[in-house]
């Protein structure tokens, strides 16, 4: 198959975990053989190259401002930016010249953050199957989070509602969606997207994901006896985040909370928080945590900072679709405190009280550590626990479902029965 990916961004341009899931993606379908290519947008075009076995297209983006200089704009600039990108021609032509010179089977477009989906029309166009991942709010939301002032939205706002009115026509060119978890599918369909579709072609297939160089049974050999019971905090340091549930709720435990004799020598607990803020609000969280036993340790390597923790807390206040920690604390061991927002309780498991808090109440969140605390490091569950999300999340098993999902579509357009799967690649559906 000729494959090509099309997201906002690729590597070795990170700012977040869906240009990782993407590149995971295509480097294993190009492992198994087929033909890859990945496009996305950059401040000014570049030639095409060849990544680790994929051509990368690097397209002009074509509007107002480049998308990590949205803070430097007033809102008035922002707003007309977002209305004017939805038919941003100039980045749909590109991406057919694209489609032209790489001539795919099949499109799989994931984040389209700051790309007018006006590029599932060039694809329509040639009559090649598409297949949209949804991974974030961005087709619904103005800023892809459904989070404004300082809380979960509750409404569709008429601001997103006019700035995303386009795609409630374009989603229609789509022919299968692949989304990261079951409850942003739901949102989705229920704001008006993908209702064309049958149930079969909306699917949800969790992200691959692994940790490099991470080996569980490497990290429970590590002597942490010594060290206060350890937790931790991975991702981006900002209100939607969690950050601030989480300093309120080890501020109320206390820096000299029991601790059993088999978490440490000394008892008590400690916190890392690695990441960075997008601006100076990670000066606030510092002072909100100033003498507590919490230390802000900036950028990390994932599998040196999980092995140091004994509990992966990830408090996120909105409701993220699918975090990248959890799959990653659950690859190297380590188990997971969680809010129950967005898809995290799809991961941690809906009914699993003890690793689940209420999201943005810290007290709930006190309970949850205050029982871990209570715990001896060795009861503590690891990945022989969280099968039910690595069997899935292998990028071996992702693959496999999206070339299930590819090869259907495929087979519907050449007027072939496509071979019959056990469970057409579905993991739940929608």
């Amino acid at each position: 198959m000729r494959i090509l990916h099309l997201s906002s961004l690729y590597p070795p341009h990170i700012v977040g975990g869906a240009e990782r899931s993407v590149e995971h993606l295509a480097e294993e379908l190009a492992g198994l053989g087929h033909t890859v290519a990945a496009a996305c947008i950059e401040r000014q075009a570049e030639p095409k190259t060849v990544r680790n076995g994929v051509t990368v297209y690097r397209m002009a983006h074509h509007n107002d401002f480049w998308l990590e200089d949205w803070a430097q704009h007033g809102r008035f600039a922002r707003n007309a930016a977002k209305l004017k990108q939805q038919w941003n021609f100039a980045i749909a032509a590109d991406f057919g010249r694209v489609l032209d010179d790489f001539r795919p089977d099949v499109v799989n477009t994931h984040s389209l953050l700051d790309i007018s989906t006006l590029v599932w029309r060039e694809a329509a166009r040639r009559d090649i199957p598409i297949v949209h991942t949804v991974c974030e709010y961005d087709l619904i939301c103005g800023n892809a989070a459904m989070f404004k002032h300082g809380a979960p939205c509750t409404h569709w706002h008429l601001g997103c509602k006019v700035v995303n009115a386009s795609k409630q026509l374009t989603n229609r060119w789509v022919d299968a969606v692949a989304s990261v978890g079951t409850r942003i599918l739901q949102t989705h369909v229920d704001h008006g997207l993908f209702r064309h579709l049958a149930p079969e072609r909306r699917r949800v297939i969790y992200y691959s994901c692994t940790v490099p160089d991470g080996d569980p049974e490497a990290r429970r050999r590590v002597d942490r006896s010594a060290k206060p019971m350890t937790f931790g905090y991975l991702g981006r340091i900002n209100v939607e985040k969690g950050v601030g549930t989480l300093i309120d709720a080890l501020a109320e435990i206390g820096s000299r909370a029991h601790a059993t004799e088999g978490n440490s020598a000394s008892g008590g607990w400690r916190c890392l928080i690695a990441g960075q803020a997008m601006d100076d609000s990670i000066e606030r969280f510092k002072a909100k945590a100033e003498g507590l036993p919490i230390e802000f340790v900036g950028w990390v390597d994932p599998k040196d900072f999980l092995t140091e923790v004994d509990v992966l807390v990830v408090p996120s206040f909105w409701a993220e679709p699918s975090p990248r920690t959890v799959y990653e604390a659950y690859a190297m061991g380590v188990p997971v405190i969680g809010a129950d927002s967005g898809g995290i309780p799809e991961l941690i498991g809906e009914d699993n009280a003890d690793w689940l808090f209420r999201a943005g109440d810290a007290p709930d969140l006190a309970d949850r550590i205050r029982t871990v605390l209570a715990r001896d490091r060795a009861s503590l569950p690891d990945e022989r626990a969280f099968q039910h999300v690595l069997r899935e999340s292998t990028s071996e098993r992702v693959a496999e479902k999206y070339l299930d999902l590819y090869a259907e579509l495929l087979a519907e357009r050449r007027g072939i029965a496509p071979e019959p799967s056990p469970a057409h690649g579905i993991h739940h559906g929608a």
